[in-house]
């Protein structure tokens, strides 16, 4: 995928999500954490803005090297490598907060990358999972977009990923060793004030990620911006959080 269309949707997803996600940095007491790790970073638009609030550079890991390339040109001043779990627990690296957003429903094997989490960890060390949804909880409005839930949950799980991980969250950590915090992070609501470049640059990411044809494309968004402009148009879609320790 091009770099800069999942940039852009990064910022979006970001944007929608800031005002649950800054209430958990004030939460932990972001600021006084040293030793950060955003794992899958993506563009970097995360980790930037945790180095904006701690004033020091946060180690960023993804898997992808375009788009780790990407970061890297694009917020300089923090620490990218190309690498996994694994990687990191060959080089005993340790964390004093490890953060996640939008990984943990990709992972194969949820569970076992938990417990890696953890020994990633020192001791006293805080594991913030920022962004987990649930696609299964999803509400579109008017009923004649009811569509896409279906067409984001088949996408997420034909590429190896868990569109319910959501729900399965509290679960998964306490199996993993960890006492939580879990919640509701934020149900998106698409605002009647968003204009019409929104709904397109957010559909060019899903054309290039889930492979919609262009006819679709244009279905899709014409009852978008439909919607938008006789000011019917709501989504509501659970976003869950963690905020978890060792037991």
């Amino acid at each position: 995928m091009d770099a800069e269309v999942f940039h852009d949707h990064y910022l979006l997803q970001a944007e929608w999500l800031a005002p649950g996600r800054h209430w958990l940095y004030r939460k932990i007491g972001l600021a006084g954490h040293e030793r950060i790790l955003d794992f899958g970073c993506g563009s970097g638009v995360i980790t930037e803005e945790i180095r904006q609030i701690c004033g020091r550079p946060v180690t960023a890991v993804d898997k992808d090297p375009e788009i780790l390339e990407f970061a890297r040109g694009k917020f300089p001043q923090n620490k990218y490598r190309i690498g996994n779990e694994n990687d990191l627990l060959e080089e005993k690296q340790r964390f004093d907060l490890i953060v996640l957003s939008f990984v943990l429903m990709w992972q194969r094997l949820p569970l076992i990358f938990l417990k890696k989490m953890k020994k990633l960890l020192d001791t006293g060390g805080t594991l913030l999972i920022l962004a987990e949804p649930d696609y299964g909880g999803r509400i579109d409005y008017p009923p004649k977009l009811d569509f896409l839930k279906d067409i984001f949950s088949c996408h997420i799980l034909q590429s190896g990923g868990d569109p319910y991980l959501g729900r399965k969250l509290k679960s998964l950590l306490q199996k993993s060793g960890f006492r939580s915090e879990v919640g509701l992070a934020s149900c998106l609501n698409y605002p009647e004030s968003y204009q019409t470049d929104v709904w397109d640059r957010e559909w060019r990411f899903w054309q290039q990620l889930a492979g919609l044809n262009d006819l679709t494309l244009k279905k899709i968004s014409r009852l978008e911006i439909d919607a938008a402009r006789r000011r019917e148009r709501l989504v509501v879609f659970p976003v869950f959080y963690a905020i978890a320790g060792s037991l």
